[in-house]
């Protein structure tokens, strides 16, 4: 299992050369290969672990691509939700403090969701201990609509239990 998480992380990092590099001319794809496989044995030690990370495969891969671009539309709408309280003139927040608990298994899922209400405007992750969570939000319903959360059913399904 150590030898396919290697080969996928020189596959992303050469993905990546591509997509930096903007050519397909072979004498780049062949040292953007080698500079791959290279930066993935040196910071072999640094990978993510199988038990740290969902599985990965094709059907995740999907999900985790459907989860950034959900990920992105909620953090369009947010931005207009904040813009619209923020030029309003009473300016009509309700800040508070919103404990969350989540079942996610591993710790890439739970960084993942704290980054990613953290990422969201008008909700901030103030501190993630294990399943719980502390949430600082702008407005009460921020704060309320966490809880059911559709990005959360998406690492949960990520992670393969459900």
């Amino acid at each position: 299992m150590k030898q396919r998480n290697f080969w996928g992380f020189a596959l992303l990092y050469f993905i990546f050369w591509v997509a930096v590099s903007s050519s397909l001319h072979w004498q780049q794809l062949i040292f953007g290969a080698a500079a791959a496989v290279f930066v993935a044995y040196f910071n072999r030690s640094l990978l993510i672990s199988p038990a740290e990370r969902p599985p990965v495969g094709f059907k995740n891969a999907l999900r985790f691509l459907i989860y950034g671009f959900r990920l992105l539309w909620d953090i369009v709408k947010a931005n207009f939700q904040v813009a619209w309280i923020v030029i309003q003139p009473r300016m009509p927040i309700s800040p508070r403090m919103v404990p969350l608990e989540v079942d996610l298994k591993t710790a890439g899922s739970r960084v993942a969701l704290a980054n990613s209400i953290t990422l969201t405007p008008g909700t901030l992750t103030v501190l993630a201990e294990g399943n719980k969570f502390l949430i600082h939000a702008l407005t009460a319903e921020a704060g309320t609509g966490l809880e059911g959360w559709d990005l959360i059913d998406r690492l949960r399904r990520m992670e393969g239990d459900r």
